[in-house]
């Protein structure tokens, strides 16, 4: 990592089975996923990281589609509301059946929003999380990457690595 982001690779559930667990759309290719998917008890207890409407539009710039299982929560006029918790990482996931062409131009706009968000202190202070689903029913590994948000494109290697794990 150029600036000296902490890195450290994890287990982490079986995101498919998680998701039917909850149930809420299984997540396939690339997706976002709450900061608190592990932790949840349900779907409405879904926690994302304030940057994912930015994300989620960059990608559809690139031509990503999220297929995580976000939940939109509408107030009492029916209009859609907007909620990010600090607290918990961003967090993409990718899936076997993500296009391995798809990890670098998801990660970039992870590192571009990050680093424009007026929020972070110049962009030092990205938490972030790759889930990576591994082959041959191995469950997957998460990838936690603190430090700044230009490091994120560092973790393209260690991702396809994680992805080709036999």
């Amino acid at each position: 990592m150029r600036h000296g982001a902490l890195v450290e690779t994890t287990e982490y559930i079986d995101v498919a089975v998680r998701a039917r667990e909850l149930g809420c759309r299984v997540p396939s290719g690339v997706a976002l996923l709450p900061g608190n998917f592990a932790t949840a008890t349900g779907s409405g207890e879904f926690r994302f990281h304030p940057a994912v409407p930015e994300v989620r539009s960059a990608w559809r710039l690139v031509g990503i589609t999220d297929s995580g299982p976000y939940q939109k929560s509408r107030s009492a006029d029916g209009s859609v509301q907007r909620s990010g918790d600090e607290s918990v990482p961003l967090v993409v996931f990718f899936g076997l059946s993500s296009d391995a062409m798809t990890v670098l131009p998801a990660l970039g706009m992870v590192a571009t929003v990050l680093t424009a968000d007026p929020n972070s202190a110049t962009a030092r202070e990205a938490v972030f999380d790759a889930v990576v689903e591994r082959p041959n029913r191995r469950g997957c590994v998460c990838l936690k990457c603190r430090g700044f948000a230009s490091d994120i494109i560092d973790l393209v290697d260690p991702v396809q690595k994680a992805r080709e794990d036999r």
